[in-house]
Formats: structure tokens, sequence, C-alpha cells
């Protein structure tokens, strides 16, 4: 996932349900005159938004428009004071017939997603406004402030996992300064950061563009908030596509199950690349495994010096999962957990600080850590989660499955000790899909995507109860439009004909 010595660009790593990108500063946005919509019922002026240039987004954002939407902080209280929803808009470059609003899975921040990518989404940008938002909690919607970044550097430092008694004991006294920090720097937020009212802030949004119906494309956690959306609003539900499609049903544990298989997988398959092209790190597999495992279990007791810190076991875990970045990133991880076996830990913590996000002592949103206060604010208030007593079970099962990503550090099941010690009950509204409107939706799953499994996007399907599956043979997590023309023409013409792909669509990988 990274392959240089010093880090310029972030790896696309798999974290809670989501695959991150790259080290951002934070956004800023610079109103001008509201929206009106041609043939458009009249706004409540309250419910505008305030469209002007983008200002502090590190991707060049010439013709798009930013903005902000004003949302109840609390639906059930609308009198308990409001947030401001940030928003993001790239108009269409033909005939509009409408705006499609997109969600691009977990760590939230849409604004930079869209800013980012919008070039890809060119078919459908000629007929539809591409919209996105911060979802609340998340880039610059009012994201918990989990502490300062030596918060998370404590968090960093100390063993990974609850196997004996004296890491447990430490390991869980982080976690717990760590949800403290986010309860205290939420300002009330995470009883209100779960799917259901983030639908809300939609179907908001949905208003104040002009839309009698949401059209909406979400991708990865993105196909939860869709279901959940037309779950509660079933009869405003457009033209909608639910790629990367995820079972909201899934507890915690389970997410943490299926990431940790995932993980292991790259893992597998790096070893094999390793033996394969003449690995400084053994002769075979199972002795490269053992080098890399045998690091790690002494960075335990004895941490590697690094630049400004020490390289201790929970950074080495974080740097590994460049893994599963792909082959392009394995001659550098190979490269710098051999300098790491040699006593140089500095280029592993270097690689390590890139995958975390950790950026001059701090932790922006769009690293891996950095999205780690949005996750557990969704996660830890819409699912099932687990009892702090049963972590040590927990983390034997997982591993079983990865003896290395299977344990408990910042990076790897961090859902699991922080949801078991979050600060606000759980909501099962965020997690219950039942799609009772006139509207079919079109769910996408990759049959190779081992985080979002051909499975769980089945069962979304179903509990959409006239969801139709679409499924494609690669293994891209969010198969349009990168998965060739097959999917192209099923993605564009439901969205911009109407047309429902038939019962049983399948498309070869590209």
């Amino acid at each position: 996932m990274t392959r240089r010595s010093s880090p310029r660009s972030l790896p696309r790593v798999l974290t809670g349900a989501a695959l991150t990108m790259a080290l951002v500063t934070s956004s800023g946005f610079t109103p001008a005159n509201a929206i009106a919509v041609a043939g458009a019922p009249p706004l409540d002026e309250s419910r505008a938004i305030s469209w002007g240039p983008c200002t502090g987004l590190p991707v060049p954002t010439a013709g798009l428009d930013c903005g902000r939407l004003t949302v109840p902080l609390d639906y059930g209280n609308p009198g308990a004071g409001s947030i401001d929803v940030a928003v993001i808009r790239a108009k269409a470059t033909g005939t509009r017939i409408g705006s499609l609003v997109m969600n691009f899975g977990g760590g939230g921040n849409g604004v930079i997603n869209l800013a980012a990518s919008h070039q890809k989404y060119a078919a459908l940008r000629e007929r539809y406004d591409l919209v996105s938002f911060d979802p609340r909690g998340s880039g610059g919607t009012s994201p918990p402030a989990c502490g300062s970044g030596a918060v998370a550097d404590r968090l960093f430092a100390v063993n990974p996992g609850v196997g004996n008694p004296a890491d447990r004991k430490a390991f869980l006294q982080a976690t717990v300064d760590f949800v403290r920090a986010c309860e205290k720097g939420s300002g009330g937020m995470l009883p209100h950061a779960g799917m259901g009212d983030t639908a809300r802030d939609m179907d908001r949004l949905r208003a104040a563009l002009g839309e009698n119906k949401l059209n909406y494309y979400g991708m990865s956690l993105g196909s939860v908030l869709g279901g959940v959306y037309a779950t509660l609003h079933p009869q405003r539900v457009g033209r909608m596509v639910l790629d990367a499609g995820l079972n909201p049903r899934q507890s915690v544990v389970e997410v943490a199950r299926q990431l940790t298989r995932a993980s292991q997988l790259f893992y597998e398959r790096f070893l094999s690349w390793c033996v394969e092209k003449g690995c400084d790190l053994g002769k075979d597999t199972k002795a490269v495994n053992g080098a890399i495992e045998g690091l790690v279990e002494r960075l335990k007791s004895r941490p590697l010096k690094g630049g400004d810190r020490p390289l201790g076991a929970s950074l080495a875990i974080t740097a590994l999962l460049a893994v599963s970045g792909g082959e392009p990133y394995w001659q550098e991880l190979e490269a710098r957990l051999a300098q790491a076996i040699k006593g140089d830990g500095d280029p592993l913590l270097k690689l390590a600080d890139a995958i975390a996000g950790r950026q001059n002592g701090t932790y922006p949103s769009l690293g891996v850590f950095g999205s780690a206060p949005y996750n557990s604010a969704v996660y830890c208030r819409d699912r099932e989660r687990p009892a702090v007593r049963d972590l040590p079970r927990i983390e034997a099962e997982l591993t079983r499955i990865s003896p290395i990503f299977g344990q408990l550090s910042p990076t790897t099941g961090f859902l699991i000790p922080t949801c078991a010690q979050w600060p606000v009950p759980v909501d099962p509204e965020g997690r219950t899909v039942r799609h009772t409107g006139p509207a079919p939706i079109v769910v996408i799953s990759s049959e190779q995507d081992t985080a979002a499994p051909t499975k769980e996007a089945a069962s979304l399907t179903r509990q959409l109860t006239n969801g139709v599956l679409v499924t494609y043979g690669g293994d891209l997590h969010a198969a349009y439009p990168a998965g060739g023309p097959c999917i192209a023409a099923v993605v564009e013409d439901y969205v911009v004909t109407g047309k429902v792909p038939a019962k049983g669509t399948s498309c070869p990988a590209a």
C-alpha cells in the first residue's frame, strides 16, 4: 500500500467498512446566493443552501460549488440546536434532469470525495447535478473532537490486544481515554450520529435541492444509508443504486470478523508474492510469515527507535495494513520490514503514520485513524455491540482467523473495544431496512470483494423487499464505474432512463 521512503501519498487501506484515501486539511466554504431550481416547489428559506466557491480543499475545485445546509441536531427535539451539513455540487454538463446525491462510504467526507472523483462520473453528470455531503460527525459536519493527537499517540503506544492482564489494562484504559475525549468533544452529537438521523439530513437535502424524490448512488456504508433512507421515506425514493452492498444487520463483531478475513487474505497474497520474486525476509511463506510475526511479537517488549517516537507492535500492525494496497506497494513494504528486522524502525514508523493519517502530530479525518471518531459514532450507535468481559474471547476468535490482524489495535478491530465502552445506548433504527415504497432499488456486489461479500449484498437486497441484485465478477470495492461497460450500462441506464436491470443480471470482470 505504500511504496515510498517518505509518505508522498496515502495508500488505500481497508478500515471499518471503508476505504480511506488521502491526508487532507480541513475544508472551508464560502457562502454565496441561495439556490433556486426551475420548476421546483418553493423552498423554506431556513432549508435553502447558500452555494459559493469551494475553499480549503486539497484538490482542484474549479467548476464546483460548496455550501451548508442547517438541520436539527436532535430531530426529536428541534429546539435543542442545529448543525450545519457541509455540501458540494458539480453541476450537470448537459441537459439537466435532476440532482443525484452520492455517498462514498466509511469515513464520511463526501465533500472531498466528490471533489476528487467527479470526473469519473461524467456520464451521470451529463444529466444530473452530482451532490454529496459530509454526514454528521465527519469532515466539515460537526466531527467529534476525540482529544488531541497525544490521545491517539498514547493509544498507538500501548501494546495491542487483551490477551494478558497487563496489556488488557493498558489497552482498555487508552481506549477509554479516546472514548471519553470523543464524548467531551462531540458537542452532544453522539446520541444523534446514527444512520437514522443522517437519513433525515439527506431528506432535508433532497428538499433543499428542490427534488420531490431522492435519486441516490451510495457505496459500501453508503449502501446502508440508502437502505435506511428508503425505510424511513419509502415514497420519496427515486432512482437508487447501492454499490458494494453491505448487510445493515451485521454486528460490530461480525464487521470486524469480515475485515480480519479480508486483511489476512491480502497478507497471504503478499507472502506468496514475496517468495516468488525472491524475498529478503525468508525462502518460503512459512519463513517470511515467521519473520514478520516474530517482529510484531518482539516489538511488544522491545520497541524500536523511530523518528519522533518508538515503533511498537500496534504501529507495526498498522504498517502491515499496506498489504491491502496490492502488488504495487508490496516491494516497499518488504524493504521497510527488512529494515525493522535489522533494527531500524524509522521507515516502518513513517509508513504506519502515513496509513494512520498522522500529520504533524495530528490525525486529520481522512486517515485510517482520523476516520475512527465518525465510524465509531455510527457503528456504536447503530449496531449490536459486545461487552467488555467478552473481549478476550472475541480476540481469540479473530486471531485464529489472522494472528496479526486479529489483534485488537487502533487500526484492527478497533470498533470492538470502542463500542464496548461507548457512552450512548444502541438504537436499532440505523440497522433496520425494509423498503415498502414502489421504487425498485438496484444493489451491486463484486463477487471477489472481501470487504463486501456477495452474501451480505444479497441480504441487503432481501431486506429492501423490492431490491434487484446485480453481480460483478471482479474484486472492486464498488464496481461502478471502473467495472467496465456492462456495469456502466446497468447503472447509467437505470439512473438516467429508469430502465431496471433484469433479475439475475451478472457482469464479467473487466
